[in-house]
């Protein structure tokens, strides 16, 4: 596999998250038990104070929040919100903590789908991947009215090189981020781009990707594709300009590693 398109996946995690569900004024399991509630809000309340991030007080906040599920193991929030500090400060244990709250959850929470799906993609692999996508198949069959399932497979369509499923999720998760009143935003049209070269869609590919060139142009899947576009599009116009522009691209590419068998077959110059 590919390496990963690792500016898009967090569009997933970040477009309908529930604000006021991160301000834990809204929970799927909330404990009658006085003290388990005593420590998750302070968990909350150090979590909004450090607005620096401080790594020193996000251990401080992750612990505050598991105390509050060890006082009522049916705490499922308190679970989530573990898992959510140890994701920001890089802890790979973080996605234990949202595998237990999703379970607690019994398919109440779109929150918790989305974020361990997006941290099974931090892996990378494509076992990890592969349970990413059965994460936003949940999000589909239990949320359909939710955009981040049906992006999210087609953000992992395009991990896997499977282009045509990737664009029909994306037209159905642009349909439904316009219906929520949600801006569409650069990763959408990127990922299209990508998404569109693969399908060897060149022409359209290369006007989504040009699009989303001042955003992504350091990113080596955009310079791949970009280059992949350039080429193929200077070869049906017969443009020799545009050829040399996509062999400069291709020059910048850091690690050519990460071009995939099939995308290098196809980069001849």
């Amino acid at each position: 596999m590919s390496k990963i398109l690792t500016l898009l996946f967090f569009l997933a995690a970040n477009l309908t998250f529930s604000q006021n569900y991160m301000e834990g004024k809204r929970l799927y399991c909330k404990s009658e038990n006085p003290e388990a509630m005593k420590s998750f809000d302070g968990g909350i309340e150090i979590l909004y104070l450090n607005k620096t991030l401080d790594k020193k007080y996000l251990k401080l906040t992750a612990e505050v929040f598991f105390e509050a599920y060890q006082k009522d193991t049916t705490f499922c929030d308190a679970l989530f919100f573990t898992g959510y500090t140890m994701s920001l400060l890089g802890d790979q244990k973080a996605i234990s903590f949202y595998l237990m709250a999703d379970s607690l959850a019994n398919n109440r929470s779109v929150e918790f789908k989305i974020n361990l799906a997006s941290e099974f993609i931090k892996f990378g692999t494509e076992k990890s991947i592969t349970l990413a996508r059965k994460k936003y198949n949940e999000i589909k069959q239990y949320f359909p009215e939710d955009p981040e399932g049906y992006y999210g497979l087609a953000l992992t369509s395009a991990m896997f090189g499977e282009p045509k499923i990737g664009l029909e999720n994306l037209d159905i998760s642009v349909e439904k981020y316009k219906k929520k009143n949600l801006e569409v935003r650069s990763e959408v049209v990127y990922l299209r781009g990508i998404l569109l070269a693969q399908d060897k869609q060149y022409e359209e590919g290369l006007v989504h990707l040009e699009r989303s060139y001042d955003t992504h142009k350091r990113d080596e899947q955009f310079k791949i594709h970009y280059a992949l576009c350039l080429l193929k599009v200077s070869e049906i116009r017969r443009d020799p300009k545009m050829m040399q522009k996509a062999k400069k691209i291709y020059d910048k590419i850091e690690d050519k590693s990460s071009i995939s068998a099939a995308t290098a077959s196809l980069l001849v110059f």
